[in-house]
């Protein structure tokens, strides 16, 4: 349009010049030509511009954030220090920038007063905690199923009875596979070696009651304790061991050497575990092996330094049946911690134990002295503590049960 109107507008022009004539006429297509001139904008300064709004300089880009909106510095919509930046109970990040190098942790468990407040006589030390929450709410998931088993490895092996005592009990201390966790009352399957000559298959899981806390007996939390007796047959006319008829997985545990591997699995068990409130009363009934359970309930709350031990203000009572004093099972562990308690609690200590040895002592009636005996010439004081919410487990030989029910 621009090329034609003005092609007109020099012809137009020419014509009049030769003609010597400029009419009125002229200066309206002059104007014409003007108006069109100025309202014309060639494609390609379009193009230009356009592009200039939708692409902005690179400086603007940099300056407005990437083109990604951004939120202004300082608003804590994004991360707010007081939430995102709690350091494990050290107080929150703002503090820690704000103060610098002259900064002071200040856990949030430990007591508000400063050190030299502490009451005299009162002593803070560091507790075992990092195993205290590994329950779901109560219990740890299962770390290795029968079928799938996972290898665990023979660290130490203790004969835990006296030669005149009869049998054989050890006490078995296992490397576990790392994430494997449990806690007290719980039990570990155990899958001994070989094939099974009866089904030409693997032998069937052995389930062993625990005898260590979540923390283990090196306390490192990697480890499980086991107390087994091997399952001997004794001909009953000439009184000899017939080694052919001996138990398969209490045979191979109990003469296990250190490097031994062993193939377990679990844990598994929610029934046998500590009260959640530590200010109930527990009774522990066992006979034997049974004993497993409770050494790990009794190491837990007045052995190691763990907050369970400090929070239990309950009575723990254990009766343990066994034949002879020369079989008694971790005597020296429950007199240490008798000891230690009557320092603490002087008058009122909070762990009584008491022994129940068949072969050396009698009941009421003159006969030999087994653990039913010992609940029912404590009857009185066996009920109130039951009346009062007291627990009670029992673990070991099932012959013991219909005595106690009785």
């Amino acid at each position: 349009l621009f090329l034609v109107v003005l092609t007109r507008v020099i012809i137009y022009i020419k014509v009049m010049t030769s003609m010597k004539m400029l009419p009125v006429s002229f200066f309206f297509w002059m104007a014409i030509c003007s108006s069109v001139v100025s309202g014309f904008v060639p494609a390609w300064q379009s193009r230009q511009t356009s592009s200039l709004t939708a692409y902005p300089s690179k400086e603007r880009v940099v300056k407005s954030g990437g083109g990604i909106p951004v939120v202004p510095s300082g608003d804590c919509l994004l991360f707010d220090p007081k939430v995102e930046g709690m350091l494990g109970g050290t107080s929150n990040m703002a503090d820690r920038l704000k103060e610098g190098s002259s900064f002071v942790s200040k856990p949030a468990y430990l007591p508000s007063q400063e050190a030299n407040d502490i009451p005299s006589g009162v002593f803070l030390t560091d507790a075992q905690a990092w195993l205290e929450e590994i329950g779901d709410p109560l219990v740890p998931p299962t770390f290795a199923k029968a079928t799938a088993p996972v290898t665990a490895t023979v660290l130490g092996r203790a004969k835990l009875i006296r030669e005149d005592a009869p049998g054989d009990i050890e006490h078995v201390v296992l490397r576990l596979p790392q994430g494997f966790h449990y806690v007290e009352g719980q039990s570990l399957s155990v899958i001994p070696p070989g094939v099974d000559p009866k089904t030409g298959k693997a032998h069937k899981p052995r389930l062993y009651s625990i005898a260590s806390t979540r923390y283990g007996d090196l306390l490192d939390g990697s480890t499980v304790s086991l107390c087994v007796r091997r399952a001997e047959y004794t001909d009953p006319v000439t009184g000899v061991v017939d080694p052919s008829k001996a138990g398969v997985c209490s045979s191979f545990l109990c003469s296990a050497q250190p490097g031994t591997e062993v193939k377990v699995a679990g844990p598994v068990g929610k029934t046998m575990l500590l009260p959640e409130d530590p200010s109930q009363d527990i009774i522990m009934v066992a006979t034997g092996t049974g004993i497993a359970p409770f050494r790990a309930f009794l190491h837990r709350l007045f052995m190691e330094n763990t907050i369970a031990r400090h929070q239990f203000t309950g009575h723990a009572w254990l009766i343990l049946g066994v034949p002879t004093t020369g079989g008694l099972l971790y005597a020296e562990e429950f007199a240490a911690m008798q000891q230690q308690n009557a320092q603490v609690n002087g008058a009122t200590p909070q762990l009584e134990v008491t022994y129940a040895i068949s072969r050396e002592m009698k009941n009421r009636m003159g006969g030999k002295l087994y653990v039913q005996d010992v609940l029912a010439e404590n009857a009185d004081q066996l009920f109130a503590k039951l009346e009062n919410g007291a627990s009670i487990y029992f673990c070991g030989l099932k012959g013991m049960m219909p005595g106690i029910l009785d």
